[in-house]
């Protein structure tokens, strides 16, 4: 294979890949890792940067749902006997994470065509076993 030249090597090709979305710098560090895991979970051209908006609202929410989780494992009723209002936060999150997976097309309703092709291959039990023991 003959040598290039150092103005071969300036010249960048363009990938017949596609490309993922980048998150956000707005985005905190959780909400950065949950949109990082979101897009890579997908395929490459499933998002399109118009999409960036709802996956920013949609990765806030899930992490908003989970902050309000884990105040509601410690402390669900208050002192006082009413609910704690951590509460309505998490219905509320939960309410944007539905309707913005059916519009991102993230739910297993959205994402099932209506004429369904082939089925994806099942999960091996090893990777099941990987899956369930990464918490």
């Amino acid at each position: 294979m003959p040598r290039k030249s150092s103005a071969a090597m300036t010249v960048i090709t363009p990938s017949s890949r596609p490309t993922r979305l980048a998150a956000p710098s707005s985005l905190s560090v959780d909400e950065r890792k949950a949109f990082v895991d979101l897009v890579g979970s997908c395929e490459p051209n499933h998002f399109r940067p118009s999409d960036t908006v709802l996956l920013c609202r949609y990765v806030e929410a899930i992490v908003l749902a989970e902050t309000a989780a884990r105040h509601l494992r410690k402390n669900a009723v208050m002192p006082n006997g009413k609910a704690s209002a951590w509460l309505v936060v998490q219905e509320k999150c939960v309410r944007a994470i539905t309707a913005l997976s059916m519009r991102l097309r993230l739910s297993p309703q959205a994402r099932a065509p209506n004429n369904p092709g082939p089925r994806p291959k099942p999960m091996s039990h090893y990777e099941a076993m990987r899956l369930a023991n990464e918490e």
